[in-house]
């Protein structure tokens, strides 16, 4: 319709109808690009609220994830300080292997950190990070992922000088066969043994130190992961669940 009359009035010499139509068209074609870009913007945000609801639900599954790890860390230190403590002051009353075992079959144990990380990898794929609510989120999640890099290449580090120079092993403690235990091995240890040998809490202590480091490793990446999932929060109007955020 509107080039065909464009068409007559040119062919009539009325400008200013011309002019008019021109204007008509200029205004639909302006108004039709901006309802296209305004299109656009609410799918790219509705896309990037998406995004970041999947990373928070992802930073607290990671929170619990890192929770789990540090516990099993926790629960072989303190059995180490418990059986050190009773090497120092020679106190073998109320003794029990299994629980003092788990202290000596921990050392140089160092298992890469794998929290679920989908949600973000997809988001550095599509390349939507560098837009990602503000500069105060975007340096908490990389300082998570830093924390997460750091650990994994400490706990590699760790698990190469232990097969180099494996100092936990000792002759003062066995393994047998016990179909009722984890992998179902038992690991003895001769009391008599280890209070006679000087090597076995050199030994020990040196394992101690190392899953200490470790443990303190793990709750580095905890504390970025929880201040990732409160950033979260925060941008997207949402909750944490495993932090308290104001």
């Amino acid at each position: 319709m509107l080039p065909s009359r464009l068409r007559e009035h040119v062919r009539r010499q009325n400008w200013a109808a011309v002019v008019l139509d021109f204007i008509i068209v200029l205004v639909g074609v302006l108004l039709a690009f901006q309802i296209n870009s305004w299109s656009q913007q609410r799918m790219e945000k509705a896309e990037q609220r998406a995004a970041l609801e999947r990373l928070l639900s992802e930073s607290e599954e990671s929170i619990r994830y890192l929770r789990r790890s540090i516990d099993r860390f926790q629960e072989g230190n303190l059995s180490r300080v418990e059986l050190l403590t009773r090497l120092r002051e020679d106190n073998w009353e109320n003794f029990i292997n299994d629980e003092m075992a788990l202290g000596v079959i921990t050392i140089g144990r160092a298992p890469p950190a794998a929290p679920p990380r989908s949600a973000y990898d997809e988001v550095i794929a599509s390349g939507r990070f560098a837009d990602m609510g503000d500069a105060e989120l975007r340096t908490a999640v990389t300082e998570y992922y830093s924390s997460i890099d750091y650990l994994n290449g400490m706990s590699g580090y760790i698990q190469r000088l232990s097969i180099r120079e494996p100092y936990w092993v000792s002759q003062s403690t066995t393994d047998v066969f016990a179909p009722d235990y984890p992998y179902q091995i038992r690991t003895l240890i001769n009391v008599d043994e280890i209070r006679a040998d000087p090597e076995f809490a050199e030994m020990l202590v040196r394992g101690h130190r190392v899953q200490l480091a470790l443990t303190e490793w793990w709750q580095n990446a905890l504390i970025d992961a929880e201040a990732m999932c409160a950033a979260l929060a925060h941008i997207s109007e949402g909750e944490c669940s495993e932090v308290d955020t104001p």
